[in-house]
């Protein structure tokens, strides 16, 4: 029984960690590709950003405060 709750303990502090958000806003309208390139030097993060925000159109990224995750 301490296993167990040792690891759930385990299991919610490791997502509470990986949950972390932060809000960016872009200096203008860019697309999610190039935020992605900018923010985390890595591109193919668009799609979380577009996930999270709710992007209608990934090529237009408005200028808004958008939820993203921490690095």
């Amino acid at each position: 029984r301490r296993v167990k709750a040792d690891l759930n303990a385990d299991i919610n502090t490791r997502l509470e960690q990986s949950a972390r958000i932060i809000q960016r806003t872009p200096d203008e309208v860019l697309p999610a590709l190039v935020l992605a390139a900018t923010w985390f030097d890595n591109a193919a993060r668009d799609a979380d950003i577009i996930r999270r925000n709710a992007i209608t159109h990934p090529g237009f990224v408005p200028v808004i405060p958008l939820k993203v995750p921490v690095q």
